[in-house]
């Protein structure tokens, strides 16, 4: 008589303990693994022909597989952090060459006319672009980090690994008002025909909450990426 099946062996554990951080990704972001904290997947670098690009390796992207992931680096100089958040900025200004539109995940930002939701994305967060064109596009999401962890300690952990894409240079990573940050970065993008320059911002609401706004485009039209970014920041306001 057939002896009866074995039942099955159990799931593998989880691997490492704790939460893992996600790093950006700018057009393609992939969660990236650092030591164990989780990275936030905000850079758009990422992942259109599979070699790795504006988002996180497997964590960020743009709807593409990224490159193995990079190993984990050593963060940079904490950002100096306030006594206060930032006061509200005041309506938005956007000209006739952006609109607001509302988010489901709660927020209201300005993007440029014409663009829409981009929902093939693998990356964190919320993304905008022109429909038929991956050159350029928007990405917003929450940090959900301990504000112990300074934003350009984050921005830098997030440089570090986008080191892994070709061609990426770190051009600036600098505090801005109350304890905010920006990193600026370039890489080789064949979705943006050469070289890409993503500018990425983490920003604290007057909650005390923090947010991620990075705009991403061609390099020789960086003037037309910083305004993208200038009118989201300006016009950005949660729920």
């Amino acid at each position: 008589m057939p002896s009866a099946p074995l039942p099955p062996p159990p799931p593998p554990p989880p691997s490492g303990g704790g939460q893992q951080w996600r790093t950006p990704v700018l057009v393609g972001l992939a969660a990236a693994v650092v030591g164990g904290a989780a990275v936030a997947a905000w850079m758009l670098l990422g992942a259109e022909d599979g070699t790795g690009g504006d988002a996180r390796p497997p964590a960020f992207p743009s709807g593409q597989q990224t490159a193995p992931e990079p190993g984990p680096s050593t963060p940079g100089p904490t950002s100096p952090s306030p006594t206060a958040p930032p006061t509200p900025s005041p309506s938005p200004s956007t000209g006739g060459d952006h609109t607001v539109v509302h988010n489901e995940k709660g927020f209201s930002v300005a993007v440029p006319k014409g663009w829409e939701p981009s929902t093939d994305e693998t990356g964190s967060g919320s993304f905008y672009r022109r429909p038929g064109d991956r050159s350029a596009l928007l990405q917003i999401f929450r940090v959900t980090e301990s504000s112990s962890m300074g934003s350009c300690t984050l921005l830098q952990l997030s440089s570090d690994q986008l080191k892994a894409n070709p061609g990426y240079r770190q051009v600036s990573i600098d505090p801005t008002a109350g304890t905010g940050c920006e990193l600026v970065y370039e890489y080789d993008s064949s979705e943006s025909n050469g070289r890409r320059r993503g500018i990425e911002r983490i920003v604290t609401t007057p909650g005390g909450g923090r947010w991620a706004l990075l705009a991403a485009g061609p390099a020789a039209d960086a003037a037309t990426t910083r305004a993208n970014l200038t009118a989201a920041l300006e016009s950005f306001r949660p729920d």
